[in-house]
């Protein structure tokens, strides 16, 4: 925190000290009754109605200046500061009510919060004063404030501050409130309603995003955080409404910059039997709307572009943009020749590299020169998983985006409400998923389900907090009050709080359970029992390759070590013996010899795809047994035909292998991912995490 007293423990120390003096006096410091009359800022305008009159106003003390027998101060609230006069001989003192003396003004710091009850009037210098009769603290102040914070981590990190001493920047968030009640006002005066829908969902879709993901203690199982409310809307128009929004906040998991954060509200709405050329018509009002209601205005600067959402909108065709500039086709035109293009504009790929990926990007070199507004129009099919393709030409979609100084700032289109189409498009995403892409949607059956039962017409929209941030030309993080940032815990909060151990917030390393586990064999006892049972060399590495992993993972669930390594040095137990019956002799095995249902569960649940068994996989051990077993033997094979075996791979190379369907063939990559969705990681992880744990094993060791 800059410019600050080196010395802040000294001055915390003596307002300490304060607060327990006005105790010694019988004041509380912290009372639970104040009165405030009116915002500093009424009493100032409205000034020449209240002259005279007594009121009591509150605010935090900014300044107070000694002259003698008289002394000033400034307090400030939510809508500004005004000055207060407090003079010797009208100070009123009454300890028992908190009203402060003359001689006890010292014990007040700025900073403090006071309530000053007297009667208003004007100084010899023309300043608006509250001379008072009487001051009270409602709130000690036992930090002093800081005179700037001219660095932005602590502005985003001590937010409370930066509002307090830059009272300017409340402003922007008092517009930013402003700019949420002209959508909403928008939409219900055309007659949406709004809705809520969940932040936990079992399968989330409606963008190109990566999720975060939670666990539900009481259902144990994973949920994912909402990338967008459009597949719950919908469900609701498939159950008969017909014009509805949602403003919420919804979560995506992708890298920090200036124009997205991980965590940000957005406003989406459906209008059942409308199309997307509707809601362009509807949204180009809505904007002049938003922008007249909270600005005065329609014309922005911002990112280096200017623009006028008064203007005519224009359209630019998404195909024919990339054709003119690039000479690529989309339709027809190799990756190869996409990624020569790409090169030449010195565009970094990141993430997974396939052709959507390739022509998002030769877009985005156009896109960023478009200062609007403008539409973006007839994007492609292969592109718009919930998009509807056109009648005329099945290849692109009645889709669009709002473009304004040079970003894509808001998606909508007509839905697709044929559950076979809808069906195939969710199939074609979870194969780019299957192949690396975590950006690409997840397959929702249920939603297929709904559409089964049949949805009307519909076209939906949403745009996020990002136009706001573009209208007042400001960062992501500079448009929200408190957006995410790394923990961090400086030296000096250290030093003021010695009796707490800050690294205990750390997650504490967890114990062995096995003691509370009954009949759970040691690790190795499980050993010998896997000796006696499973001759074939390859087994009995895949059964400790399988149990270091699943060691591995118990640390990350919080899970018991040893059940999570026991249950997968012993899973395929009866395989080298029972391969037909598998594992259904061992099952008995375990129920016999009185193993805990957790480990008899989980082996018979990584084996419910084989119709061997008819457990399904519920509980983290079920679905890390499922990600290890399958990806184990893949990865073997994999290091068989490296030199160096598990040293130096990397995902990116096994996720090749992994799309390779003749490599490995009979490994089932199908399971695999149900493992480690069930898990809710992304395949590169749950690859990351098994490379490094069998790179440390001996057997592996050259």
């Amino acid at each position: 925190m800059d410019k600050i007293s080196s010395d802040l423990i000294g001055q915390r120390n003596q307002r300490i000290e304060k607060m327990q003096k006005l105790r010694e006096l019988g004041i509380n410091p912290f009372p639970s009754e104040s009165k405030k009359d009116h915002a500093n800022s009424h009493v100032v305008e409205n000034f020449e109605d209240m002259k005279g009159k007594s009121m009591t106003l509150a605010g935090r003390l900014m300044k107070l200046r000694d002259h003698g027998k008289l002394s000033f101060g400034n307090i400030q609230d939510q809508s500004g500061q005004i000055q207060i006069a407090l003079q010797k001989d009208q100070l009123e003192e009454s300890l028992d009510n908190g009203h402060l003396g003359w001689s006890h003004l010292n014990l007040l710091d700025v900073g403090d919060i006071v309530q000053v009850t007297g009667a208003l009037d004007k100084t010899q210098q023309g300043e608006i004063t509250l001379f008072a009769k009487s001051i009270k603290i409602i709130a000690k102040s036992i930090r002093p404030l800081p005179n700037s914070l001219s660095d932005k981590e602590a502005q985003f990190r001590r937010r409370y501050i930066d509002l307090e001493i830059n009272s300017d920047r409340k402003e922007l968030f008092k517009r930013k409130a402003l700019f949420y009640k002209a959508n909403r006002d928008f939409l219900l005066d055309h007659g949406f309603i709004e809705v809520e829908t969940p932040v936990l969902e079992h399968v989330t879709g409606g963008a190109d995003a990566a999720p975060f993901v939670t666990h539900h203690n009481a259902l144990d199982q994973n949920f994912y955080l909402r990338i967008s409310t459009e597949l719950y809307q919908k469900r609701l128009i498939g159950a008969g409404f017909e014009k509805i929004f949602t403003i919420g906040p919804n979560f995506r998991n992708e890298g920090l910059s200036d124009e997205h954060l991980q965590e940000y509200y957005q406003v989406e709405w459906y209008w059942a039997y409308a199309n997307y050329q509707d809601n362009m018509n509807m949204l180009i009002d809505m904007l002049r709307h938003i922008a007249n209601n909270v600005y005065g205005k329609t014309t922005f600067t911002t990112r280096g572009h200017t623009f006028d959402l008064a203007d005519e909108w224009k359209e630019v065709d998404y195909a024919d943009s990339i054709k003119k500039r690039f000479n690529i086709d989309i339709f027809t035109s190799s990756e190869d020749e996409m990624i020569v293009q790409l090169k030449k504009e010195k565009v970094e790929l990141a993430g997974a590299i396939n052709r959507s990926r390739l022509i998002d990007n030769l877009w985005k070199v156009i896109r960023k020169e478009i200062s609007g507004p403008a539409f973006l129009v007839n994007e492609p099919a292969f592109m718009s998983p919930l998009a509807k393709a056109k009648d005329s030409d099945p290849r692109i979609t009645e889709r669009f985006h709002i473009i304004l100084a040079g970003s894509e700032l808001g998606n909508g289109y007509t839905e697709i409400n044929d559950p076979e189409y809808q069906l195939q498009q969710f199939l074609d995403q979870q194969k780019l998923r299957e192949s690396g892409d975590d950006e690409a949607q997840m397959l929702d059956i249920d939603y297929v389900e709904m559409l089964e039962y049949g949805m009307p017409p519909v076209s939906g929209y949403g745009h996020s907090e990002r136009i706001f941030w573009f209208f007042e030309d400001v960062t992501a993080r500079e448009g929200t009050l408190f957006p995410q940032m790394r923990r961090e815990v400086d030296q000096l909060t250290k030093e003021l709080y010695p009796q707490i151990t800050f690294e205990a917030s750390k997650k504490p390393a967890q114990k062995s359970k096995s003691s509370l586990i009954s009949n759970l064999p040691s690790k190795q006892e499980a050993l010998t029992i896997l000796e006696q049972h499973v001759q074939e060399p390859y087994q009995r590495l895949h059964a400790k390759m399988v149990a270091r992993a699943m060691a591995s993972y118990a640390k990350k669930y919080e899970g018991d070590e040893d059940l999570w390594y026991i249950t997968g040095l012993l899973h395929d137990l009866d395989y080298d013996k029972h391969p037909d019956e598998h594992p259904n002799e061992s099952l008995k095995w375990f129920s016999d010899w009185g193993y805990p249902t957790e480990l008899i569960d989980a082996v018979s649940a990584h084996a419910f795809g084989s119709n061997r068994t008819t457990t399904p996989p519920k509980t983290q051990l079920d679905f890390a047994l499922i990600a290890c077993d399958e990806l184990s033997g893949l990865l073997y094979a994999y290091s068989l035909m490296r030199p160096t075996g598990f040293e130096g791979m990397e995902a990116k190379s096994v996720k090749k292998k992994f799309k390779d369907k003749a490599f490995a063939a009979k490994i089932d990559r199908e399971e695999i991912m149900m493992g480690v969705e069930g898990l809710g990681i992304e395949l590169g992880e749950h690859m990351i995490n098994l490379i490094s744990v069998f790179s440390m094993m001996e057997e592996f060791k050259k």
